[in-house]
């Protein structure tokens, strides 16, 4: 009976105590108690977990070795494009959330009135929380929030931390360091650096003084100050206690020394990662990077050591970093050939493919481009870039670098292609003979090599039981025949890749020449442009040129290329590569203007997109003193001139420019550097150009044609570099059709296309021209007085003659097919902006499903506000009735709203009028 008493007794006790000690009292039993249950329980368990899963993190994370490492691996989830690291905080976050909930008191203490006198009681009794160790809790569950990688929820709970425990100063202190960090991993670097400012304004207890500066040390790398953060991070690799992060520190340490130069400093700082036992794969890298800031003099006992590290099998995966390293210590040197060796073998070697490959290559390329060797450039860039992203150091500049190699290397090959060859050419034929059985016996041993080496592949995969499907049966990969590198490998449509267009021009002209842009350019006429097709002139020169040549049909040519094909086309036999070299006077002339135009458009590139003057130089001079009489001369002279002016070599500026007025005294470029005020002039011009066209094409629009043909010869005086010429010479020609002056029209078009023959506005000149050849009327008048009459395509000039229209496609109809909705109005009629704004209110507060696109389109005097998102022509038309009706949207009397479907609206682009749109309607409906 007795021991029931007791253990009644006992449970009475226990109820008491957890009541009495429950989070809805506020004594100091219950403050104990709860305090207590949540460090030895629920804290316990989440701190436990925390520390595994840390470690786990830090010790197991592969750094990107390639860039700067992490301060710590939880960067990586800043960078979607990262690896990201091992380690679940899940479990410490829902032990903390738990100790909160359960244990957290909240309730006000009763007030001793005796003590409310006492300021610090006042303030205790003010708090929002008793349980003296709940603090614990939220700060783990924000540096579990933190290593998780939600940095926005992890920043909330450090934010509440420092609201609402405000009695702990040391604690709001570390939480603002951690708030810090937070937004540093977000990208807020405003925000961080405020609050670390605050944090060094409002003092810091000395124990977090290596906290925080682990936190500044990040927050200056980040923020590219490497010099002074090298202090900061040495204070915090002195604070780190734990092996892997001290590791991962040093190596950054060492990064930043040499990012600022202090190359012993880091090799010195490599040397210490090495000694600290680190893995693998770090000792590597860090041996690699020290061959990058090698200081000695002496490189031959390192280059042993990883020559001995190549032949070791455990490195196989590395090799492609072992090769780069020893490259890196030959170019330390000043040994480019070796360098060089030891590069391409790093990119034969690499089997992963990646960010590695890309910095040997990257490293490789400089080396060529700098040695002025772009064939040999190019391909290095236009490998690496696809395997590097935007994170990589001055990766747009590289980018540029890769995109311009594209086009100069074709160049630059197209000269040393056929400098080879006409070494070749102009040797006795049996030394020709040697070198290209040579090249022969050459190209065997290659495809033998291959097959050798497909077999061994083969009989590998064979034994592994994965045997590949070959689209040979034979399953050796023949070795393909050199040919020209026609880029970076892009997919892109032909006639946007300029490298494939200019190496498809110079094989062109290889064969044929150069020709002009028209039918039958297979007649041997070498003038860059011709009349005759403008002139209504059919003569036999068609058939015939003036040595009698007969024109080379399509018929002939195919014979001729089925011969050649039968004859030469085998690599094998010394035919193929005697037939491409230069052994008449015909093919030499070919080849020395494939040369010519390779040397000019070299320093154009070389001039205005890389910015290499002594190389641009380099090319024009070469240039004007292989080819004395080169087609180039005026506009390669000009770019010299502007070269030595940028240099400040006036001496040899002024010699390029009286070569130019004593050679060229009619060019435009002769007339602009006669002016005294040619330099003030070309200051001014691109801000007065567009002004004077303006008002040209105004005048024009209103009939003053006096003032056209003034305002002309103003520019062609003032301005004649001007990128605008060519529309003003088109509009001044325009002006002589009101004056009824048809052969000074065609007198201004056909300057316009001997002087500007690529321009945008020669094809609708060359179409004017072949109109009145024709025999077709020319029509004056601007269609001032008109807008339905106005001609959209090519702006200003079709409204004048209706010449241009004969190959534009008739008007369709087709109801099911989009259409659009355009308001027109003569353009200064009405504020384009405002009925912009009218129109988008109407559409968000009518449809809030639907969703319009909304355009201003201008030509000149009449302008549109195109309205999309229209599937069919029921559907334009609800739309229409909709906005037309009372509740609908009033439009200004200037506005004249067209229904028509996308294709009939790109004709009227293209060239049509509304007034033969309305007329199509008429016939139609």
């Amino acid at each position: 009976m007795r021991r029931i008493y007791l253990h009644i007794a006992s449970i009475a006790l226990c109820l008491f105590t957890v009541f009495s000690c429950s989070v809805k009292k506020n004594t100091k039993l219950s403050r104990s108690y709860q305090a207590m249950t949540t460090r030895y329980n629920v804290y316990f368990n989440g701190i436990e977990n925390y520390k595994e899963q840390l470690k786990n993190m830090e010790s197991n994370y592969e750094d990107n070795f390639t860039r700067l490492v992490h301060m710590h691996p939880v960067s990586a989830y800043g960078n979607p494009k990262e690896t990201k690291p091992n380690g679940s905080f899940d479990r410490t976050i829902e032990k903390c959330q738990k100790a909160i909930k359960l244990h957290s008191i909240q309730k006000k203490p009763k007030r001793n009135q005796n003590k409310m006198h006492d300021p610090k009681y006042r303030e205790y009794v003010k708090r929002g929380e008793f349980n003296p160790f709940i603090h614990n809790a939220w700060l783990l569950m924000g540096k579990a929030q933190f290593y998780k990688g939600d940095f926005l929820a992890a920043s909330a709970t450090f934010i509440y931390i420092t609201r609402h425990f405000t009695w702990k100063p040391d604690l709001i202190a570390e939480s603002r360091i951690w708030l810090a960090r937070c937004y540093l991993e977000m990208g807020w670097m405003y925000e961080a650096e405020d609050v670390l400012q605050k944090i060094n304004n409002d003092g810091l207890p000395s124990k977090l003084n290596n906290w925080f500066s682990t936190v500044n040390a990040d927050f200056l790398i980040r923020n590219g100050e490497y010099k002074q953060a090298i202090p900061y991070l040495q204070t915090a690799i002195k604070a780190e206690s734990k092996k892997a992060q001290k590791i991962r520190m040093n190596f950054l340490l060492a990064q930043l020394y040499a990012l600022t130069n202090d190359n012993q400093a880091a090799y010195q700082t490599f040397s210490k990662v090495i000694k600290m036992s680190p893995p693998y794969r770090t000792e590597l890298n860090a041996r690699i990077k020290q061959t990058e800031v090698f200081p000695g003099g002496d490189i031959e006992k390192i280059v042993k050591t990883l020559n001995k590290m190549a032949k070791s099998p455990k490195n196989k995966d590395y090799l492609d970093q072992i090769y780069y390293a020893l490259g890196n210590l030959y170019l330390s040197r000043q040994d480019t050939t070796n360098a060089i060796k030891n590069y391409i073998l790093a990119a034969q070697k690499s089997t992963r493919e990646g960010i590695e490959k890309a910095i040997s290559q990257l490293t490789l390329g400089n080396i060529y481009f700098n040695q002025r060797k772009y064939t040999k450039a190019q391909p290095c860039y236009a490998e690496a870039i696809p395997l590097i992203d935007e994170t990589y150091p001055d990766y747009a500049q590289l980018v540029k670098r890769s995109e311009v190699l594209d086009e100069l290397a074709i160049h630059a090959q197209n000269v040393e292609l056929q400098d080879s060859l006409q070494q070749l050419a102009a040797l006795p034929e049996p030394e020709r003979m040697k070198i290209i059985q040579q090249k022969i016996d050459d190209l065997i041993a290659a495809e033998k090599r291959a097959e050798e080496e497909a077999k061994k592949e083969a009989y590998l995969a064979e034994q592994q039981g994965n045997i590949p499907q070959f689209g040979n049966q034979g399953g050796a990969q023949q070795p393909t025949i050199p040919n020209m590198n026609l880029g970076n490998g892009s997919n892109a449509w032909y006639f946007y890749n300029p490298a494939l267009v200019s190496a498809g021009k110079t094989e062109f002209q290889r064969k044929w020449g150069r020709r002009k842009l028209e039918d039958d350019w297979r007649r041997r006429d070498k003038a860059s442009f011709s009349m005759d097709d403008l002139t209504g002139n059919d003569e036999t020169a068609d058939l015939e040129n003036e040595e009698g040549e007969t024109e080379i049909t399509d018929d002939t040519a195919a014979s001729d290329t089925t011969q050649l094909n039968e004859a030469s086309n085998d690599p094998h036999k010394p035919e193929f590569y005697i037939q491409q070299l230069p052994l008449t006077p015909e093919d030499i002339a070919t080849s020395n203007e494939i040369i010519a135009d390779g040397l000019f458009n070299m320093g154009i590139i070389l001039k205005n997109q890389l910015g290499d003057f002594d190389a641009s130089l380099d090319a024009f001079n070469r240039l004007d003193n292989q080819f004395p009489q080169n087609d180039f001369r005026l506009e390669a002279y000009y770019n010299t001139y502007l070269i030595y002016m940028q240099l400040g070599d006036i001496a040899m500026a002024d010699s390029y420019k009286n070569r130019i007025i004593k050679d060229f005294p009619e060019s435009k470029y002769a007339i602009a550097l006669a002016d005294p005020n040619y330099l003030d002039n070309l200051r001014k011009m691109d801000s007065m150009q567009d002004s004077i066209y303006n008002k040209t094409y105004q005048a024009y629009l209103e009939n003053r044609n006096g003032d056209v043909h003034e305002l002309y010869q103003y520019m062609k005086k003032t301005y004649p570099l001007s990128k605008l010429m060519p529309k003003f010479m088109l509009v001044d020609a325009l002006a002589y059709v009101n004056e009824k002056k048809i052969d000074e029209f065609k007198n201004g078009l056909k300057e316009l296309l001997e002087k500007y023959p690529t321009e945008d506005v020669s094809p609708l000149a060359t179409d004017m021209l072949k109109g009145i050849a024709q025999g077709k009327s020319v029509v004056s008048g601007t269609g001032k007085s008109n807008i339905w009459e106005v001609r959209l395509g090519n702006n200003m000039a079709n409204d004048s003659t209706g010449m241009a229209t004969d190959s534009i496609a008739p008007f369709t109809m087709d109801k099911e097919s989009p259409h659009l909705l355009v308001l027109v109005y003569p353009t200064d009629s009405v504020s384009s902006n405002q009925l912009l704004f009218d129109v988008a209110k109407y559409n968000f507060s009518n449809f809030l499903i639907k969703d319009f696109d909304l355009e201003i389109i201008s030509f000149n005097e009449i302008s549109m506000l195109v309205v999309k998102g229209f599937n069919n022509f029921d559907e334009l038309t609800l739309y229409r009735r909709m906005i037309g009706s009372e509740k609908g949207l009033k439009f200004p009397d200037t506005v004249r709203p067209v229904m028509i479907s996308e294709s009939n609206f790109k004709l009227l682009l293209e060239g049509r009028s509304f007034d033969e749109y309305f007329h199509f309607l008429e016939q139609n409906q």
